[in-house]
Protein backbone atom coordinates (compact mmCIF):
# COMPACT_ATOMS: atom_id res chain seq x y z
CA UNK A 1 0.00 0.00 0.00
CA UNK A 2 2.90 2.46 1.07
CA UNK A 3 4.58 1.95 -2.86
CA UNK A 4 0.57 2.42 -4.15
CA UNK A 5 0.42 5.75 -2.22
CA UNK A 6 4.04 6.69 -3.67
CA UNK A 7 2.85 6.16 -7.18
CA UNK A 8 -0.39 7.87 -6.75
CA UNK A 9 1.24 10.88 -4.98
CA UNK A 10 3.68 11.33 -7.89
CA UNK A 11 1.66 10.54 -10.84
CA UNK A 12 1.57 12.74 -13.43
CA UNK A 13 0.82 12.84 -17.36
CA UNK A 14 2.79 15.58 -18.09
CA UNK A 15 6.11 18.02 -16.43
CA UNK A 16 4.52 20.82 -14.74
CA UNK A 17 7.13 22.68 -15.47
CA UNK A 18 6.73 23.19 -19.15
CA UNK A 19 3.45 24.66 -18.80
CA UNK A 20 3.30 27.88 -20.56
CA UNK A 21 2.58 30.83 -18.09
CA UNK A 22 0.16 32.19 -21.04
CA UNK A 23 -1.67 28.93 -20.99
CA UNK A 24 -5.14 29.22 -20.42
CA UNK A 25 -6.17 25.49 -20.73
CA UNK A 26 -7.37 24.38 -17.44
CA UNK A 27 -7.41 20.95 -18.35
CA UNK A 28 -3.56 21.07 -19.59
CA UNK A 29 -2.32 18.98 -16.95
CA UNK A 30 -4.84 16.18 -17.72
CA UNK A 31 -5.22 16.94 -21.85
CA UNK A 32 -2.78 14.46 -23.32
CA UNK A 33 -4.67 11.59 -22.05
CA UNK A 34 -7.99 12.39 -22.83
CA UNK A 35 -6.99 14.00 -26.34
CA UNK A 36 -5.65 9.89 -27.01
CA UNK A 37 -9.03 8.68 -25.76
CA UNK A 38 -10.64 11.50 -27.70
CA UNK A 39 -8.43 10.16 -31.25
CA UNK A 40 -9.73 7.01 -30.45
CA UNK A 41 -13.54 7.54 -30.21
CA UNK A 42 -13.50 9.77 -33.07
CA UNK A 43 -12.23 6.62 -35.34
CA UNK A 44 -15.40 4.31 -34.39
CA UNK A 45 -18.03 4.15 -36.72
CA UNK A 46 -21.13 6.13 -36.16
CA UNK A 47 -24.25 4.52 -35.24
CA UNK A 48 -28.03 6.17 -37.12
CA UNK A 49 -29.30 7.31 -33.79
CA UNK A 50 -26.97 10.23 -31.97
CA UNK A 51 -27.63 12.09 -29.06
CA UNK A 52 -25.71 15.14 -26.87
CA UNK A 53 -25.77 15.60 -23.44
CA UNK A 54 -23.95 16.66 -20.33
CA UNK A 55 -22.10 14.30 -17.80
CA UNK A 56 -20.66 15.06 -14.42
CA UNK A 57 -17.11 13.90 -13.15
CA UNK A 58 -18.18 13.80 -9.40
CA UNK A 59 -15.38 16.04 -7.15
CA UNK A 60 -15.96 18.11 -4.89
CA UNK A 61 -12.79 19.56 -4.06
CA UNK A 62 -11.32 23.22 -5.18
CA UNK A 63 -11.18 23.69 -8.30
CA UNK A 64 -12.02 26.60 -10.28
CA UNK A 65 -14.56 24.84 -13.44
CA UNK A 66 -16.17 22.54 -10.62
CA UNK A 67 -19.84 22.98 -11.19
CA UNK A 68 -22.80 22.19 -8.99
CA UNK A 69 -26.33 21.36 -10.54
CA UNK A 70 -29.17 20.59 -8.30
CA UNK A 71 -31.43 18.43 -10.72
CA UNK A 72 -28.54 15.86 -11.17
CA UNK A 73 -27.64 12.71 -9.15
CA UNK A 74 -24.21 13.80 -9.14
CA UNK A 75 -24.40 17.50 -8.02
CA UNK A 76 -20.72 18.08 -7.60
CA UNK A 77 -18.42 17.68 -10.43
CA UNK A 78 -16.66 18.77 -13.81
CA UNK A 79 -18.89 19.07 -16.66
CA UNK A 80 -18.20 16.92 -19.91
CA UNK A 81 -20.26 17.47 -22.57
CA UNK A 82 -20.65 13.78 -25.17
CA UNK A 83 -22.07 12.87 -28.00
CA UNK A 84 -22.62 9.48 -27.91
CA UNK A 85 -24.93 6.58 -29.88
CA UNK A 86 -28.58 6.90 -29.06
CA UNK A 87 -29.41 3.36 -27.97
CA UNK A 88 -25.79 1.64 -27.41
CA UNK A 89 -24.53 4.68 -25.22
CA UNK A 90 -20.75 4.29 -27.28
CA UNK A 91 -18.85 7.60 -26.44
CA UNK A 92 -18.00 9.60 -30.58
CA UNK A 93 -16.96 12.58 -29.60
CA UNK A 94 -16.94 14.47 -25.97
CA UNK A 95 -15.83 18.49 -25.08
CA UNK A 96 -14.43 19.13 -21.67
CA UNK A 97 -16.03 22.36 -20.11
CA UNK A 98 -14.36 24.83 -18.74
CA UNK A 99 -16.27 28.17 -20.82
CA UNK A 100 -18.21 29.27 -23.59
CA UNK A 101 -15.09 31.58 -24.47
CA UNK A 102 -13.39 28.55 -26.56
CA UNK A 103 -16.03 28.59 -28.77
CA UNK A 104 -16.54 30.90 -31.81
CA UNK A 105 -18.56 33.96 -30.32
CA UNK A 106 -20.33 34.74 -33.61
CA UNK A 107 -21.95 31.02 -33.59
CA UNK A 108 -22.62 31.90 -29.59
CA UNK A 109 -24.72 34.62 -30.86
CA UNK A 110 -26.49 32.76 -33.49
CA UNK A 111 -27.34 29.62 -32.05
CA UNK A 112 -26.71 29.58 -28.56
CA UNK A 113 -23.91 28.83 -26.11
CA UNK A 114 -25.76 25.07 -26.41
CA UNK A 115 -26.00 25.05 -30.05
CA UNK A 116 -22.27 26.06 -29.83
CA UNK A 117 -21.79 22.73 -28.33
CA UNK A 118 -23.77 20.44 -30.61
CA UNK A 119 -22.13 22.05 -33.49
CA UNK A 120 -18.69 21.32 -31.92
CA UNK A 121 -19.84 18.31 -31.45
CA UNK A 122 -21.48 17.15 -34.99
CA UNK A 123 -18.25 18.35 -36.61
CA UNK A 124 -17.59 15.08 -38.49
CA UNK A 125 -20.90 13.67 -38.51
CA UNK A 126 -21.75 12.50 -42.46
CA UNK A 127 -24.71 14.72 -44.12
CA UNK A 128 -28.01 12.74 -44.45
CA UNK A 129 -27.40 9.91 -42.59
CA UNK A 130 -28.40 10.73 -38.71
CA UNK A 131 -30.84 11.66 -36.38
CA UNK A 132 -29.83 13.80 -33.68
CA UNK A 133 -31.52 14.00 -30.78
CA UNK A 134 -30.85 16.61 -27.39
CA UNK A 135 -32.63 18.01 -24.99
CA UNK A 136 -34.19 21.92 -23.96
CA UNK A 137 -30.75 23.34 -22.84
CA UNK A 138 -29.06 22.66 -26.28
CA UNK A 139 -32.29 24.00 -28.15
CA UNK A 140 -33.23 26.98 -30.50
CA UNK A 141 -34.27 27.65 -33.64
CA UNK A 142 -31.02 29.24 -34.81
CA UNK A 143 -29.83 25.29 -34.14
CA UNK A 144 -32.22 23.26 -36.06
CA UNK A 145 -31.96 25.76 -39.24
CA UNK A 146 -27.96 25.49 -38.47
CA UNK A 147 -28.51 21.73 -38.83
CA UNK A 148 -30.98 21.81 -41.72
CA UNK A 149 -28.51 23.19 -43.82
CA UNK A 150 -25.90 20.45 -42.35
CA UNK A 151 -28.56 18.01 -43.59
CA UNK A 152 -28.44 16.79 -40.23
CA UNK A 153 -31.38 15.18 -38.77
CA UNK A 154 -32.14 16.88 -35.41
CA UNK A 155 -35.36 16.94 -32.78
CA UNK A 156 -35.29 18.14 -29.34
CA UNK A 157 -36.93 19.04 -26.48
CA UNK A 158 -37.52 22.89 -26.41
CA UNK A 159 -38.46 25.96 -24.22
CA UNK A 160 -41.30 27.76 -25.64
CA UNK A 161 -39.62 31.50 -24.65
CA UNK A 162 -36.49 30.80 -26.78
CA UNK A 163 -38.78 30.32 -29.99
CA UNK A 164 -40.61 33.76 -29.62
CA UNK A 165 -43.77 32.25 -28.11
CA UNK A 166 -45.22 29.95 -30.90
CA UNK A 167 -49.23 30.35 -31.06
CA UNK A 168 -49.91 26.76 -28.91
CA UNK A 169 -52.63 25.75 -27.43
CA UNK A 170 -51.88 26.40 -23.05
CA UNK A 171 -52.34 23.69 -20.69
CA UNK A 172 -55.43 23.77 -19.81
CA UNK A 173 -57.22 23.62 -22.85
CA UNK A 174 -54.73 20.67 -23.75
CA UNK A 175 -56.17 19.14 -20.21
CA UNK A 176 -60.05 19.24 -20.97
CA UNK A 177 -59.32 18.07 -24.83
CA UNK A 178 -57.72 14.92 -23.10
CA UNK A 179 -54.34 12.82 -22.71
CA UNK A 180 -52.98 12.44 -26.13
CA UNK A 181 -53.92 15.57 -27.89
CA UNK A 182 -51.15 17.12 -29.81
CA UNK A 183 -50.47 20.40 -31.69
CA UNK A 184 -48.50 21.55 -34.57
CA UNK A 185 -46.88 24.21 -35.78
CA UNK A 186 -44.15 24.72 -38.52
CA UNK A 187 -42.77 27.36 -40.50
CA UNK A 188 -43.76 28.66 -43.61
CA UNK A 189 -40.11 30.05 -44.54
CA UNK A 190 -38.76 28.74 -48.12
CA UNK A 191 -35.29 28.19 -47.26
CA UNK A 192 -36.07 25.81 -44.16
CA UNK A 193 -38.90 23.71 -42.58
CA UNK A 194 -38.86 23.92 -38.96
CA UNK A 195 -41.74 22.41 -36.91
CA UNK A 196 -42.91 22.19 -33.17
CA UNK A 197 -45.37 19.77 -31.71
CA UNK A 198 -46.99 20.30 -28.06
CA UNK A 199 -48.29 17.31 -26.62
CA UNK A 200 -50.36 16.57 -23.82
CA UNK A 201 -49.82 13.29 -21.38
CA UNK A 202 -49.80 14.16 -17.47
CA UNK A 203 -48.06 17.11 -18.12
CA UNK A 204 -47.59 19.33 -21.96
CA UNK A 205 -43.76 18.28 -23.69
CA UNK A 206 -43.02 20.82 -26.20
CA UNK A 207 -40.44 18.94 -29.16
CA UNK A 208 -38.67 20.71 -32.05
CA UNK A 209 -37.52 19.19 -35.85
CA UNK A 210 -36.02 19.90 -38.90
CA UNK A 211 -36.91 16.54 -41.10
CA UNK A 212 -40.66 15.57 -39.87
CA UNK A 213 -43.80 16.68 -39.08
CA UNK A 214 -45.46 14.83 -35.98
CA UNK A 215 -45.37 11.86 -38.24
CA UNK A 216 -47.37 8.89 -37.53
CA UNK A 217 -49.32 7.96 -34.35
CA UNK A 218 -49.66 5.26 -32.77
CA UNK A 219 -50.87 4.09 -29.47
CA UNK A 220 -49.15 3.55 -25.82
CA UNK A 221 -50.46 2.24 -22.40
CA UNK A 222 -50.82 5.05 -19.60
CA UNK A 223 -52.48 4.58 -16.01
CA UNK A 224 -55.70 6.67 -15.12
CA UNK A 225 -55.90 7.13 -11.51
CA UNK A 226 -59.74 8.11 -12.18
CA UNK A 227 -60.45 4.25 -13.80
CA UNK A 228 -57.67 2.77 -11.95
CA UNK A 229 -56.73 1.19 -15.16
CA UNK A 230 -54.23 1.64 -18.20
CA UNK A 231 -55.68 3.62 -20.95
CA UNK A 232 -54.39 4.09 -24.65
CA UNK A 233 -53.81 7.14 -26.15
CA UNK A 234 -52.13 8.92 -29.07
CA UNK A 235 -48.80 10.10 -29.08
CA UNK A 236 -46.76 11.18 -32.09
CA UNK A 237 -43.96 9.53 -33.74
CA UNK A 238 -41.25 12.12 -33.01
CA UNK A 239 -42.26 11.50 -28.95
CA UNK A 240 -41.46 8.04 -29.72
CA UNK A 241 -38.37 8.49 -31.26
CA UNK A 242 -36.86 11.07 -29.08
CA UNK A 243 -38.01 8.53 -26.11
CA UNK A 244 -36.25 5.71 -27.49
CA UNK A 245 -32.82 7.64 -28.60
CA UNK A 246 -32.40 10.16 -25.99
CA UNK A 247 -30.39 8.09 -23.26
CA UNK A 248 -26.88 7.70 -24.70
CA UNK A 249 -25.17 9.15 -22.28
CA UNK A 250 -27.25 8.45 -19.38
CA UNK A 251 -26.88 4.67 -20.25
CA UNK A 252 -22.87 5.80 -20.72
CA UNK A 253 -23.38 7.17 -16.89
CA UNK A 254 -25.06 4.11 -15.68
CA UNK A 255 -22.50 1.30 -17.07
CA UNK A 256 -19.49 4.11 -15.79
CA UNK A 257 -21.09 4.33 -12.15
CA UNK A 258 -21.66 0.62 -11.46
CA UNK A 259 -17.81 0.20 -11.12
CA UNK A 260 -15.95 3.58 -10.97
CA UNK A 261 -12.30 3.59 -10.48
CA UNK A 262 -12.91 5.38 -7.21
CA UNK A 263 -9.68 7.40 -5.72
CA UNK A 264 -9.94 9.24 -2.45
CA UNK A 265 -7.92 12.67 -3.30
CA UNK A 266 -8.45 16.23 -3.51
CA UNK A 267 -5.85 16.03 -7.01
CA UNK A 268 -8.94 16.60 -9.61
CA UNK A 269 -6.31 14.96 -12.10
CA UNK A 270 -6.31 11.90 -10.39
CA UNK A 271 -10.18 12.11 -10.86
CA UNK A 272 -10.15 13.18 -14.39
CA UNK A 273 -7.70 10.46 -14.91
CA UNK A 274 -9.57 7.59 -13.78
CA UNK A 275 -12.64 9.20 -15.56
CA UNK A 276 -10.47 8.84 -19.11
CA UNK A 277 -10.13 4.95 -17.80
CA UNK A 278 -13.55 4.68 -17.23
CA UNK A 279 -14.70 5.91 -20.88
CA UNK A 280 -12.17 3.75 -22.35
CA UNK A 281 -13.05 0.65 -20.63
CA UNK A 282 -16.84 1.05 -21.22
CA UNK A 283 -16.51 2.11 -24.79
CA UNK A 284 -14.31 -1.10 -25.03
CA UNK A 285 -17.12 -3.23 -23.78
CA UNK A 286 -19.65 -2.35 -25.85
CA UNK A 287 -17.48 -2.68 -28.92
CA UNK A 288 -16.71 -5.95 -27.37
CA UNK A 289 -21.07 -6.68 -27.26
CA UNK A 290 -21.84 -5.66 -30.50
CA UNK A 291 -19.34 -7.52 -31.95
CA UNK A 292 -20.21 -11.13 -30.26
CA UNK A 293 -23.44 -10.17 -31.23
CA UNK A 294 -22.73 -9.95 -35.14
CA UNK A 295 -20.87 -13.23 -34.32
CA UNK A 296 -23.32 -15.07 -33.12
CA UNK A 297 -21.85 -15.93 -29.89
CA UNK A 298 -24.16 -16.90 -27.37
CA UNK A 299 -25.09 -14.54 -24.31
CA UNK A 300 -23.76 -16.27 -21.75
CA UNK A 301 -20.59 -16.79 -23.54
CA UNK A 302 -20.26 -12.90 -23.38
CA UNK A 303 -18.83 -11.37 -20.53
CA UNK A 304 -20.29 -9.05 -18.80
CA UNK A 305 -18.81 -5.51 -17.56
CA UNK A 306 -17.39 -7.09 -14.04
CA UNK A 307 -15.85 -9.92 -15.54
CA UNK A 308 -14.65 -7.72 -19.10
CA UNK A 309 -12.75 -5.49 -16.10
CA UNK A 310 -11.24 -8.15 -14.44
CA UNK A 311 -9.76 -9.86 -17.18
CA UNK A 312 -8.99 -6.49 -18.96
CA UNK A 313 -6.54 -5.79 -15.40
CA UNK A 314 -5.37 -9.44 -15.55
CA UNK A 315 -4.19 -8.66 -19.66
CA UNK A 316 -2.42 -5.57 -18.38
CA UNK A 317 -1.00 -7.24 -15.53
CA UNK A 318 0.48 -10.53 -17.57
CA UNK A 319 0.68 -9.21 -20.88
CA UNK A 320 4.11 -9.47 -22.56
CA UNK A 321 5.45 -9.70 -19.00
CA UNK A 322 8.21 -12.37 -18.49
CA UNK A 323 7.54 -14.63 -15.56
CA UNK A 324 9.93 -14.94 -12.21
CA UNK A 325 10.91 -18.22 -11.27
CA UNK A 326 10.44 -19.41 -7.83
CA UNK A 327 13.14 -19.62 -5.25
CA UNK A 328 14.04 -23.54 -4.58
CA UNK A 329 15.27 -24.95 -1.34
CA UNK A 330 14.32 -26.39 1.70
CA UNK A 331 11.48 -24.28 3.60
CA UNK A 332 12.39 -23.56 7.45
CA UNK A 333 10.71 -26.85 9.83
CA UNK A 334 9.93 -23.44 11.86
CA UNK A 335 8.92 -20.20 11.18
CA UNK A 336 10.83 -17.46 13.16
CA UNK A 337 7.32 -16.01 14.76
CA UNK A 338 5.98 -19.37 15.88
CA UNK A 339 7.47 -20.65 19.44
CA UNK A 340 9.08 -24.43 18.83
CA UNK A 341 7.05 -25.86 21.64
CA UNK A 342 3.80 -24.89 20.01
CA UNK A 343 2.20 -27.77 17.45
CA UNK A 344 2.51 -26.32 14.15
CA UNK A 345 -1.03 -25.58 12.32
CA UNK A 346 -1.80 -27.34 8.51
CA UNK A 347 -4.18 -26.26 6.60
CA UNK A 348 -5.70 -28.30 3.96
CA UNK A 349 -4.88 -27.11 0.45
CA UNK A 350 -8.65 -27.30 -1.81
CA UNK A 351 -7.79 -29.08 -5.06
CA UNK A 352 -8.53 -26.42 -7.71
CA UNK A 353 -8.21 -27.04 -11.11
CA UNK A 354 -5.96 -24.88 -13.31
CA UNK A 355 -7.39 -21.84 -14.90
CA UNK A 356 -7.73 -20.79 -18.04
CA UNK A 357 -6.01 -17.67 -19.42
CA UNK A 358 -7.45 -14.59 -21.41
CA UNK A 359 -6.18 -14.94 -24.70
CA UNK A 360 -4.10 -11.79 -24.79
CA UNK A 361 -1.85 -13.17 -22.33
CA UNK A 362 -2.02 -16.80 -23.98
CA UNK A 363 -0.82 -15.22 -27.75
CA UNK A 364 1.93 -13.06 -26.15
CA UNK A 365 4.85 -15.19 -26.60
CA UNK A 366 6.64 -14.50 -23.59
CA UNK A 367 8.10 -17.00 -21.43
CA UNK A 368 5.31 -19.39 -22.13
CA UNK A 369 7.69 -22.76 -21.15
CA UNK A 370 7.16 -26.28 -19.97
CA UNK A 371 7.52 -27.33 -16.10
CA UNK A 372 7.00 -30.80 -14.48
CA UNK A 373 4.38 -30.92 -11.85
CA UNK A 374 5.06 -33.24 -8.48
CA UNK A 375 1.60 -34.54 -8.89
CA UNK A 376 1.19 -38.16 -8.60
CA UNK A 377 -1.85 -38.36 -10.59
CA UNK A 378 -1.36 -37.07 -14.03
CA UNK A 379 -3.75 -33.91 -15.01
CA UNK A 380 -5.71 -33.52 -18.19
CA UNK A 381 -4.55 -32.23 -20.80
CA UNK A 382 -6.64 -28.40 -21.57
CA UNK A 383 -6.50 -28.37 -25.21
CA UNK A 384 -9.79 -28.71 -26.89
CA UNK A 385 -8.61 -30.92 -29.90
CA UNK A 386 -6.54 -32.93 -27.66
CA UNK A 387 -8.49 -36.23 -26.82
CA UNK A 388 -8.65 -36.68 -23.32
CA UNK A 389 -4.99 -37.27 -22.56
CA UNK A 390 -3.24 -36.54 -19.45
CA UNK A 391 0.07 -35.18 -18.67
CA UNK A 392 2.58 -34.10 -16.07
CA UNK A 393 3.73 -31.08 -18.42
CA UNK A 394 2.20 -27.79 -17.68
CA UNK A 395 3.05 -23.69 -18.59
CA UNK A 396 4.90 -21.90 -16.26
CA UNK A 397 3.22 -18.61 -17.41
CA UNK A 398 -0.41 -19.78 -17.44
CA UNK A 399 -0.54 -22.48 -14.88
CA UNK A 400 -2.24 -24.85 -17.79
CA UNK A 401 -1.85 -28.59 -18.51
CA UNK A 402 -0.55 -29.23 -22.01
CA UNK A 403 0.46 -32.09 -23.91
CA UNK A 404 3.98 -32.32 -25.02
CA UNK A 405 5.62 -35.25 -27.31
CA UNK A 406 7.74 -35.13 -30.63
CA UNK A 407 4.46 -34.79 -32.71
CA UNK A 408 3.09 -31.99 -30.44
Amino acid sequence: MTRFFALRTNFHIIDNNSISKENKDKFIKVRPLFDAVLKKCNSLPLEQDLCVDEQMVPFKGQLSIKQYMKGKPIKWGVNIFLLCGGKSGMAYNFMLFQEYSELDSNLVKSVGSGGSVVLHLTQNVPPNRHFLYFDNYFSSFGLFERLQQLNIYAVGTIRSNWFAQPPFLSDKQMRKMGRGTAFEVTTDMNHCNIGLVKWFDNKAVTLGFNYVTSGDVDKVERWDKKKKAYVEIERPEIVRKYNESMGGVDKMDQLISYYRILIRSRKWTLRMAMHAFDIAITNSWIQYTKEAEQLNIPKKNVLDLLHFRINLAKDLITFEKPITLKRKGRPLSTPSNESVNEPSQTYKIPKVDSQRPTDAVRTDTIDHLPEFDDRKYATKCKNKKCEGRRTHVYCLKCNVHLCLDKKK
